[in-house]
């Protein structure tokens, strides 16, 4: 991954109203660790990291790695999937939600937002990264499991597939409609992704109409 981590919070910070700051004395919610490169950097800056990553040899990598250094009493890690986190243990617990090149491999991207919203204390603030197409119309592609671009079909199944690829524009609404505010969402021509960034004010209700999961806080 070379810098991609440091680059990736670099950009955040360039982007919107956010600054290393921000993450002090912080609890933060990492959202598909992988091998913990990001959560190891957000360590450095937070007060403690709850990290999650549904596959659990990469889960297990961050919990050797954050023991390795010492700071195991700052990060909690688990091999879950983002949809486990509908629960009432999740509900308003963390500062900050990260969730860069996640979104963009989900088959449910709404559902997941209005977890993570859920997951957030009011005032808390979520930032997203994800591969994304550079138009101003609210348009996501679709990709889905029967589309991979190198290796095999039965490799991919394990590094996760790419589903619904987001506008800028597109990003918004769905982050509107999962309950957030100031929402602002980019195109960052450097990378050719789609960045977002949104917060949550107060508890604020979601349509449940055609939702996967009705019974959603």
């Amino acid at each position: 991954m070379g810098d991609r981590h440091i680059n990736l919070l670099a950009n955040f910070i360039t982007l919107f109203p956010v600054s290393l700051d921000d993450f002090k004395e912080k609890y933060v919610f990492d959202i598909g660790c992988w091998t913990g490169g990001t959560t190891l950097l957000l360590a450095t800056l937070a007060d403690k990291v709850y990290a999650i990553e549904e596959v659990k040899k990469y889960a297990e990598t961050v919990s050797y790695l954050s023991k390795s250094f010492g700071i195991s009493g700052r990060i909690s890690v688990e091999p879950l999937s983002i949809y486990e986190c509908n629960s009432k243990e999740f509900y308003d617990k963390f500062d900050i939600v990260y969730f860069p090149g996640v979104i963009y491999h989900l088959s449910d991207p709404l559902l997941a937002l209005r977890i993570l919203f859920n997951s957030l204390k009011a005032g808390g603030f979520i930032l997203i990264e994800s591969a994304g197409i550079n138009t101003e119309e609210p348009f996501c592609r679709f990709d889905g499991s029967l589309i991979w671009h190198s290796g095999t079909r039965e490799r991919m199944n394990r590094g996760g597939w790419n589903w619904f690829i987001p506008s800028p524009s597109a990003l918004y609404r769905m982050m509107v409609e999962a309950g957030f505010d100031e929402v602002q969402t980019q195109w960052h021509n450097g990378t050719n992704r789609v960045y977002g960034f949104g917060k949550k004010l107060s508890q604020v209700g979601v349509c449940k109409a055609g939702l996967s999961v009705p019974t959603i806080r």
